[in-house]
């Protein structure tokens, strides 16, 4: 799986729990490694015959973990034949799915969103700004009160995805919601003029300003987030998956959260919105039926189905259902265009001095 700090120990203990009364014959083992680090011992163990018996995917083209890169290679085994798969709303079956079979099944939807301390903004008499001139104003005088604005864990790179993909669904999906289908039938281009170009310049925009901590590249994902649960910064953008952590660390008082407002002034918010990825069984596992009946039992059991049902997410649940968002983004590109992103953006925070529309181009080609 893809986690950190006790990730793993929480998901054995939480397996175990859910299915050692029915299966009390077997051990399980789960190793648990950042994010860019599980894409390469993965992919690695899968082209070496040597791939565990589960693991993470991603949906549609998210990822080099992606069920439409991983299925064609022949890593996945069909579960169509499965009940609980039989049995379920094709909406949650529909993006791991590939070529007319079914890979896993989704466990919850993904929110991206911007994480706010309630108490620095009530100390400081500050709302939740409703679009970008508004995000910027609160930026500048939380800077001015001499706390950090926006705090982002960039050594872990995917980190970046978390603001630039909510900026995009205002200032390029909330435009044309088909721009992922015209890219791939090449119709529109991550270099046209107003799209990415604007998505990159408004978040580096945050950086050239110091709305971002300093030093931000030296920072993992994991410090971030305890520096911004220990009050060191008034906000990070992150998602729903790291809700329990905060939560349980500021309580419901401190926490808050809101759709990043990149939008320009008098147009909507947008968010991001998406379906996660799931648990695949290994085509080389030794024990495939098995693993058949441990799926079919973990979805089964609602313990294993993580929920956003909190009302802090209903700001977000009500974007969606107006049509107001988009999902993640690289699950639309059908490349590694995520990489040139990341790449570029970390460049250019570092002071690299080529220009936006070099890492468009990138990102393009």
């Amino acid at each position: 799986v893809s986690g950190t700090g006790n990730y793993a120990q929480t998901q054995k203990q939480s397996l175990e729990e859910q299915l050692l009364d029915d299966f009390p014959d077997i051990e399980i083992a789960v190793e648990a490694y950042p994010e860019e680090q599980y894409y390469s011992i993965l992919n690695t163990r899968l082209s070496m015959g040597e791939g565990p018996d589960f693991f993470n995917i991603q949906p549609y083209f998210a990822g080099p973990n992606a069920v439409q890169k991983l299925a064609p290679a022949g890593y996945l085994v069909p579960l169509e034949d499965l009940p609980v798969i039989q049995n379920a709303d094709p909406q949650n079956l529909e993006s791991v799915s590939w070529n007319g079979h079914v890979y896993s099944m989704n466990r919850f939807s993904m929110i991206l969103c911007t994480y706010y301390n309630k108490t620095i903004f009530d100390q400081l008499g500050l709302k939740i700004p409703q679009n970008w001139p508004e995000f910027l104003t609160v930026c500048e005088q939380l800077k001015n009160a001499g706390i950090t604005p926006v705090i982002s864990g960039n050594k872990d790179s995917y980190a970046l995805q978390f603001g630039l993909y909510q900026i995009a669904a205002n200032q390029v999906y909330s435009a044309n919601p088909d721009f992922n289908q015209q890219l791939s039938d090449g119709t529109t281009a991550l270099t046209d003029p107003g799209t990415w170009d604007k998505v990159i310049d408004q978040y580096l925009l945050l950086y050239k300003n110091n709305y971002v901590q300093e030093h931000s590249l030296t920072m993992s994902s994991e410090e971030s987030l305890q520096r911004f649960m220990n009050g060191e910064a008034a906000m990070i953008f992150s998602g729903n998956f790291n809700y329990s952590t905060l939560k349980a660390a500021m309580g419901e008082d401190v926490l808050g959260a809101f759709p990043l407002p990149a939008n320009d002034e008098g147009q909507p918010i947008y968010t991001v919105v998406s379906k996660s990825g799931g648990t695949a069984v290994y085509s080389g596992s030794q024990h495939i039926d098995l693993c058949k009946k441990i799926f079919e039992k973990l979805h089964q059991s609602t313990g294993y189905m993580a929920s956003s049902e909190d009302p802090i997410w209903d700001i977000f649940y009500s974007l969606e259902q107006e049509g107001h968002y988009t999902i993640n983004c690289n699950q639309g590109w059908k490349g590694d265009v995520e990489w040139a992103l990341e790449d570029g953006v970390s460049q250019k925070i570092g002071g690299a001095p080529f220009s936006v529309n070099y890492i468009t181009a990138q990102m393009q080609e």
